[in-house]
């Protein structure tokens, strides 16, 4: 699958899942920034866009998986499109919890998507430096 397929791929299926336009415009811009612009060991051998850590009680997640520094395992996905499923399913269960906002067309821009994973404790970098990564591949994909 080559870049402008699989950038589609990762569109299509959060559309499909139910999220907004831009909202899915800004998870393109994720999966791109999160795994190196489709390049990373993580997302070539696990199809894992996100870094996503094994889970075993996700849907999602096949048995395997990278392991990571850490020493435990990135989740390994059968298909890409299980990567993002699990990431749309987790936004809708952060949705319901109170911890997105109940109508997700109103993240309109890194910064604001940036913000709201950061709220959630889904990464540990800087909020500077991840709404940069976002916006980089934004800004190609708007």
């Amino acid at each position: 699958m080559d870049h402008e397929q699989t950038k589609a791929l990762v569109f299509n299926t959060c559309t499909f899942d139910g999220l907004p336009v831009t909202l899915a415009e800004l998870v393109v811009a994720q999966s791109r920034h999160e795994s190196d612009d489709y390049r990373s060991h993580v997302y070539l051998t696990d199809n894992n866009f996100f870094g996503y850590k094994r889970n075993t009680l996700s849907q999602w997640q096949q048995v395997g998986g990278t392991q990571s520094p850490e020493g435990d395992h990135y989740a390994h996905y059968e298909t890409p499109e299980d990567s993002v499923h699990e990431l749309t399913h987790w936004i809708f269960r952060r949705q319901r919890e109170g911890k997105f906002p109940l109508d997700l067309k109103v993240i309109q821009t890194p910064l604001e998507y940036a913000t709201a994973l950061k709220n959630c404790g889904y990464y540990g970098d800087t909020l500077q430096n991840y709404t940069a990564g976002l916006q980089k591949y934004f800004s190609e994909t708007s």
